[in-house]
């Protein structure tokens, strides 16, 4: 389980994950991925650390592996399911940097935000 953060969408990320992964051996796939990820809004960044365990924090960190930028409306549209990750990349809605470095990084975190959003 994940701690959960004070602010909202730090907290609402941990949440959606703690509700997916209910259990320590669940969790362990995603735990030693060794990898960071900033999500930026247009609010402030929410930055998610794979160092054997999973920390949110709610700034942005130095050298993260990928960032995602998009605005709260599209975080809200995926979560309401009135669009997919996928369809909003395509579409532009989620600028990725760090995609062509690291792309194994990127497709473990799209597979892990599309198991917490379904």
């Amino acid at each position: 389980m994940l701690d959960e953060p004070g602010d909202f969408i730090g907290n609402i990320l941990a949440k959606l994950i703690n509700r997916r992964y209910t259990t320590l051996t669940d969790t362990q796939n995603f735990k030693n991925w060794d990898m960071s990820i900033i999500i930026e809004t247009d609010y402030y960044p929410v930055s998610i650390l794979f160092e054997n365990t999973v920390k949110i924090k709610s700034d942005a960190i130095q050298n993260p592996t990928l960032i995602f930028k998009m605005k709260f409306n599209t975080i809200v549209s995926i979560v309401k399911e009135e669009t997919t990750i996928l369809r909003a990349l395509l579409k532009g809605a989620i600028q990725v940097k760090g995609l062509v470095r690291h792309p194994r990084a990127a497709f473990r975190f799209y597979r892990l935000m599309n198991s917490i959003l379904k």
